[in-house]
């Protein structure tokens, strides 16, 4: 938690005035009756509900209220503001201004107010402003002349001893846990070295079908190229096988049609061998023939005479 303004109004000796803090170590300083305790009281009024006097007497003289407003940031790292009043009209809230929500009950606002300072609802507010964060001058080591019942009831309330004492029974049961989870490794552990004492062995045989596989993993590689490349002469042998066949079916064909036309040239030859041997019988045949027609010619001329005749 970070204190980053302090404001008072009516306060005391304070008619007005605006305090901004920054990070680290603040000094007050001033001459006696200054206000520098004021500021420590308005801080104690606001946060811890802590007040040595009765509010009328924390009201600047002749005012009829006072006011006091604190900006932090909480230890969520949000912004709020803490408004309280005193005198007439007295309220106490908290603003968050991340969430644009007031707190005003004020059962909720300690609540909240432990909840930003990250203390246990059950510590009192005013009894850790009174005896560690704004001792009033004079008292600071007044508690340490209390009896030693009462010095361990503040002291043990300060230090949080029994935060410790807790802190430290539940570090036993961790502790036995922590035991009861070491001895269920160890029993773990001696499993897996059991389940594994031939892990040398394994990886040995292990290592060995690696390079098998990766020999094998070559030898089909190589395989594989292989079955490319006859993939490529099969491819090429089929189209061969294609165009062969091809050509023996016009082989074929065309051996049908020089058959057919050997046939028809012998029986070309053939008739015109017959016809030659007709040529040489008519040619030789010829000069009979034509007497064979003048002798015609004349039994004509002869059977007309012989008619005139008749």
């Amino acid at each position: 938690m970070l204190i980053t303004r302090v404001e008072l109004e009516n306060i005391k000796s304070y008619r007005q005035v605006n305090l901004d803090f920054r990070r680290g170590t603040t000094a007050i300083s001033g001459v006696n009756g200054a206000g520098k305790t004021t500021v420590v009281e308005a801080i104690g009024f606001a946060l811890f509900d802590f007040l040595l006097y009765n509010q009328a007497q924390f009201v600047r003289e002749g005012e009829k209220y006072g006011r006091i407003v604190i900006h932090l940031i909480g230890s969520d790292d949000r912004v709020y503001t803490v408004e309280r009043r005193c005198g007439a009209g007295a309220y106490w809230f908290i603003y968050d201004q991340e969430a644009d929500y007031r707190v005003e009950q004020r059962t909720d606002v300690l609540d909240k107010l432990h909840e930003l300072f990250g203390i246990d609802r059950e510590r009192s507010l005013k009894a850790l402003f009174r005896d560690a964060l704004g001792v009033p001058q004079g008292f600071f080591t007044s508690i340490f002349l209390e009896g030693a019942s009462d010095r361990k009831l503040k002291f043990d309330a300060l230090l949080q001893i029994e935060d410790y004492k807790n802190a430290a029974d539940y570090l036993l049961e961790v502790q036995k846990e922590y035991r009861e989870q070491v001895q269920v490794q160890l029993s773990e552990i001696q499993r897996l070295e059991f389940e594994t004492r031939e892990l040398e062995d394994w990886r040995g045989k292990l290592k060995g079908l690696r390079e098998i596989d990766q020999q094998q993993t070559t030898q089909i590689t190589q395989w594989t190229q292989q079955l490319e490349q006859l993939e490529v002469r099969s491819t090429l042998l089929t189209k061969q096988r294609d165009e062969l066949r091809q050509l023996e079916n016009r082989f074929e064909k065309n051996k049908h049609t020089y058959e057919s036309t050997r046939l028809r040239l012998g029986e070309r030859k053939n008739e015109l061998d017959l016809a030659r041997t007709a040529t040489r019988v008519v040619e030789e045949s010829r000069a009979d023939y034509q007497r064979y027609q003048r002798a015609e010619e004349l039994l004509k001329q002869l059977r007309l005479d012989a008619q005139k005749r008749n």
